[in-house]
């Protein structure tokens, strides 16, 4: 591909070996999921952008340079607090970057890489984490992240998106060109709200480890008879909130990890009964039909994907995370399901029915 491109643009050599680069990483990750029985379209590209390296980014306090085919270009950064606390921490080493081109604001968005080194929290104690559309997020310590907003969104670019595209007019075209990326912005800022607080959630429980569902074939698990709900589901940016999630605990030293989710909505996270009848399908509350435990469906689902990463076989748990503890409203709970309370005068079966708090995922 090297030449190849060389010969059909003006790119820099290491641009050129960055661009080709970027795309067979993308299709590896396609083959992969392939490979997993996963069904998804060739990757593509929709906006302009380019990445670049050490040799072809030099990243400064308040400005850049890039390579560009017009040779080196110097350029400052508008910067917000945010922005400017990390690039003024002198812990992160800066590393690479991607130039994007967003067409609807005709304006160039440098997203800069930077390494920080962190220990790993000590200690085995471990958040479950549930997803699903009307509850985004579900932990096992009894946080709900409501989903109402982003599927109000959701529904409401959808139905200006569906109005414009019945009008072949330049205007019209317009419009959705800046409709886009103002759903994305939309999307994308509820879902860095949505991570942190999760984050902030699992330490304040003290959490080494975050329990989340493998996402593999979420949308089957996730079947609806609704066509509303399916544009819902295909829309929904599960990935996209995972990675979210990964990188925000990385700063604070606690491991992400990803079990089999399978059943877990089905399954009672007290005496471990599973049957299709435990949980309401209409309602999301779930009763088990063995030894009575109620609870929501969603918190329920929580409780058994953080149990999953307990009972991993010794050769495939994670490194550090010996027995284990799952973390809870007001105590833990072990592989073996016996319950230690925060506070010792606390019993078992208040925790086993308390109510989990809600928490809303508006205000950034």
């Amino acid at each position: 591909m090297y030449y190849d491109l060389r010969d059909r643009t003006d790119l820099p050599s290491n641009l050129c070996i960055r661009a080709y680069s970027k795309a067979v990483e993308a299709m590896k990750s396609t083959v992969e999921d392939w490979k997993d029985g996963e069904s998804r379209p060739l990757p593509s590209f929709d906006q302009p952008s380019a990445v670049y390296d050490k040799r072809t980014l030099t990243i400064r306090d308040r400005s850049a340079t890039l390579s560009t085919v017009n040779g080196r270009i110097e350029v400052e950064y508008v910067l917000g607090e945010y922005q400017r606390s990390y690039l003024d921490d002198d812990e992160h080493e800066r590393r690479m970057g991607t130039l994007h081109y967003r067409e609807d604001e005709d304006a160039f968005y440098l997203h800069i890489v930077l390494l920080k080194e962190v220990e790993k929290r000590d200690g085995d104690r471990v958040m479950g984490v549930d997803l699903n559309l009307k509850n985004v997020a579900v932990t096992s310590t009894g946080a709900f992240y409501d989903g109402g907003e982003l599927l109000w969104g959701q529904n409401h670019y959808f139905r200006v998106r569906r109005s414009l595209q019945g009008k072949d007019t330049r205007p019209a075209k317009q419009a959705l060109a800046r409709l886009s990326g103002r759903e994305n912005r939309f999307v994308l800022d509820r879902l860095h709200t949505i991570s942190r607080r999760l984050v902030e959630e699992a330490r304040s429980h003290d959490c080494s480890y975050i329990a989340v569902e493998r996402l593999t074939h979420i949308r089957e698990r996730m079947d609806s008879h609704d066509d509303r709900i399916k544009r819902q589901m295909h829309n929904w940016a599960f990935r996209e909130l995972q990675e979210m999630i990964a990188y925000k605990a990385a700063e604070y030293g606690i491991r992400v990890e990803d079990v089999n989710p399978a059943f877990s909505s089905q399954t009672c996270s007290k005496c471990g009964h599973q049957s299709g009848t435990n949980r309401d399908g209409d309602t999301g509350w779930f009763e088990c039909n063995e030894c009575g435990y109620e609870l929501d469906g969603d918190y329920n689902a929580a409780k058994n994907i953080g149990k999953r990463l307990l009972t991993v076989p010794e050769g495939k748990r994670p490194s550090g995370l010996g027995d284990g503890q799952l973390a809870l409203k007001s105590g833990t709970v072990n592989g073996n399901g016996e319950y230690t309370p925060d506070d010792p005068s606390r019993s078992a079966d208040r925790e086993s029915t308390g109510k989990p708090h809600s928490q809303s995922a508006e205000g950034v």
